[in-house]
């Protein structure tokens, strides 16, 4: 993720040859980690999630909580990451008018905390009807990838009318919606619409208390051959099972357009996550993969993405490293000499995080008694 963003920041237009081989195969790699994040994203947490004794009281589970918790603290800085205060200060000082159409964006943080919501709304229902959470997280995910079928296939028909100038603007949806609310569909800014992604977090939810209930197998070769032969066939066979799918909806009147290919692209992103995972399982039955600083990078992506937002893209304060003034002067070469030592800096953040955690847990309570 940060090398792709960074990378992505610094390079010139001039190496961005849609021809070129090697900038495709960069950019599809790139492609894949937001599939990757989800889904791992989804693995975790429904994995301490359902790490308590099946059938405990909802409310009682202790990971509700604090899923809430972080559903709440991901919506906060998500949209905080947005606000450009140095823009706003000098609208301010200029009488200009404040521009809150990014303001109101639906990006990575608020797509996981909807996606995290599901996880905990799938798990409630699992626990009421008596059926396995990964059977139902499973059904969830199909589920979110239908709808999202319809929802790409409508967005691609927008873009196409106006695209041939039928029509002057798209029609986002909801309709007449505000726009915090379009961009969690389809809207001005909905790249990171939950639909799109929060299928891939279900995914990673049912895979998630799979492991949890067979920990004796799941790092086998069997397992880690198994999660690449099915990313491997999904890959492969993506076109006959969506036409396959399409032609059944519409046989049961369920719709009434060959919606499901639109879904193409994502299950392709699917694919290539399990086979990722796959590789994975076996490279950890093969080599000791060395746990310690990656482990801590893995479990701080939170104060991670925030940091970079604020580094990279000037979020929420509106001063940053002003990396793309360069992208017309930087090689890949030099692109991606910047990119490893920033990428280096955060191993280096991440290694003195608790220190830092500590010298800012003292200080914010001196800060408080000072108050009082």
């Amino acid at each position: 993720m940060l090398e792709g963003h960074i990378t992505g920041e610094l390079l010139s237009a001039e190496y961005r040859a849609e021809n070129g081989w090697f900038y495709q195969l960069w950019r599809q790699l790139h492609g894949y980690t937001s599939p990757l994040f989800f889904t791992i994203s989804g693995l975790v947490f429904s994995y301490l999630l359902t790490k308590e004794q099946w059938g405990i009281a909802f409310w009682k589970n202790p990971r509700i909580k604090k899923g809430l918790k972080r559903v709440l603290e991901l919506l906060i800085w998500g949209y905080l990451l947005q606000l450009h205060l140095r823009n706003f200060v000098v609208c301010q000082w200029e009488g200009s008018s404040f521009n809150t159409d990014w303001l109101m964006a639906f990006h990575v943080l608020q797509s996981i905390a909807v996606a995290l919501f599901l996880l905990m709304f799938v798990y409630a229902i699992s626990a009421v009807i008596r059926i396995p959470f990964y059977i139902m997280a499973a059904v969830g995910a199909v589920i979110i990838f239908g709808l999202n079928g319809i929802q790409e296939t409508y967005i691609r028909e927008q873009k196409a009318l106006l695209a041939s100038g039928v029509i002057q603007q798209m029609a986002y949806w909801p309709m007449h919606a505000p726009r915090l609310i379009q961009n969690m569909f389809f809207g001005m800014y909905s790249e990171f619409a939950f639909l799109r992604f929060s299928g891939y977090a279900l995914f990673g939810g049912a895979l998630g208390h799979f492991i949890r209930i067979n920990q004796r197998h799941v790092l086998s070769f069997t397992f880690g051959f198994t999660l690449f032969a099915l990313g491997y066939v999904l890959k492969r066979d993506v076109y006959f099972l969506l036409e396959w799918i399409d032609l059944q909806l519409m046989d049961w009147g369920i719709q009434s357009h060959a919606n499901q290919m639109a879904n193409k692209d994502s299950l392709i992103g699917l694919s290539m996550v399990l086979c990722l995972l796959g590789l994975l399982v076996i490279l950890n039955r093969l080599v000791k993969i060395p746990n310690g600083l990656f482990l801590k990078m893995g479990q701080n992506t939170f104060p991670i993405y925030i940091i970079h937002v604020v580094v990279i893209y000037e979020g929420l304060f509106g001063i940053g490293l002003p990396l793309e003034s360069y992208k017309d002067l930087l090689t890949p070469g030099e692109s991606w000499a910047i990119s490893i030592f920033i990428v280096s800096w955060f191993f280096v953040l991440i290694a003195y995080w608790e220190r830092i955690q500590g010298i800012w847990t003292i200080w914010k309570q001196r800060i408080v008694s000072y108050l009082r």
